[in-house]
């Protein structure tokens, strides 16, 4: 009777060792799928974030009914767009700021200009050369708001060996809006 128990015994002991081998191979690969699932939700919702800021921004400049006085002097009424775009935008990015503050641009151009001349000219911080007086000849503008966050310096969850080549360098969030000419006032 004794020889059947130390049998069970034995094999009890070298069954919890394949259990820990087990665990040892499998908890990696679940603990990743973990990682990234939670990395990814994180990013995304900053993601929409920005998105939703720079919508916001475009809704802002659309709407914008005032002028604005930069040392007593109005400022054209293209640029005062431009500043309440800028500027609800960057409120509405605000949750970040704890992070690292996303940089807002906004610039008006023609409607439909091509190869994307106001989105290239906004990422090398080129002032928006469109006044309100060629909006008004051509009957519409379109204004671009683009916020973007330095994700690569700033990230918001810490990278895992192996997971920092599929983060992303930079978070992007664009919105484009018409606005009629007449609504303008050169």
């Amino acid at each position: 009777m004794r020889h059947g128990t130390d049998e069970a015994a034995r094999r009890r002991r070298r069954q919890s060792g394949a259990h820990a081998v087990e665990y040892a191979i499998i908890f990696p690969v679940f603990f990743a799928l973990l990682y990234g699932t939670i990395a990814y939700g994180l990013i995304f919702t900053m993601r929409l974030g920005l998105q939703h800021a720079a919508e916001e921004g475009a809704r802002a400049g659309l709407r914008f009914p005032g002028l604005i006085l930069e040392d007593g002097v109005p400022v054209d009424a293209l640029r005062a767009r431009e500043l309440a775009a800028v500027n609800v935008a960057s409120q509405q990015a605000s949750w970040l700021n704890g992070l690292s503050t996303p940089t807002p641009l906004a610039g008006f151009c023609p409607a439909g200009t091509e190869g994307d001349a106001c989105v290239e000219a906004l990422s090398s911080d080129t002032p928006s050369t469109t006044t309100a007086a060629q909006c008004l000849t051509l009957g519409r503008c379109q204004i671009v708001v683009k916020l973007t966050y330095d994700y690569e310096n700033h990230p918001i969850f810490p990278s895992l060996p192996g997971f920092g080549l599929i983060f992303p360098n930079r978070l992007v969030g664009q919105a484009r809006a018409l606005l009629d000419g007449r609504a303008i006032t050169p």
